[in-house]
């Protein structure tokens, strides 16, 4: 697997864990008491929601996110295929 593609996977399980976490707000949003829904949104909730990527909702952001260390991964082969693409261009 090279880099590239291990980042793009980290996207695909970023995706995968915002819809279970998502899922988890459900199942607490139709069983649990206001107290109880309250305090998941705004501790355990909030606190994956702002790790995985910046368009969670909440103010504030996370140092790295998952998507920004994915990007890192995939970032080298794509400076790559723009060096590419200019040096087809120069000829």
């Amino acid at each position: 697997m090279s880099r590239f593609q291990a980042g793009e996977r980290i996207l695909e399980i970023k995706e995968e864990i915002i819809d279970l976490v998502q899922e988890a707000m459900d199942l607490m949003r139709y069983e649990g008491t206001d107290t109880e829904r309250e305090r998941a949104r705004g501790y355990w909730y909030a606190h994956i929601r702002l790790a995985l990527d910046e368009d969670s909702g909440f103010m504030g952001r996370s140092m790295c996110t998952m998507e920004d260390s994915a990007r890192e991964l995939m970032a080298e082969e794509e400076d790559e295929a723009e060096d590419e693409l200019l040096d087809e261009d120069a000829f």
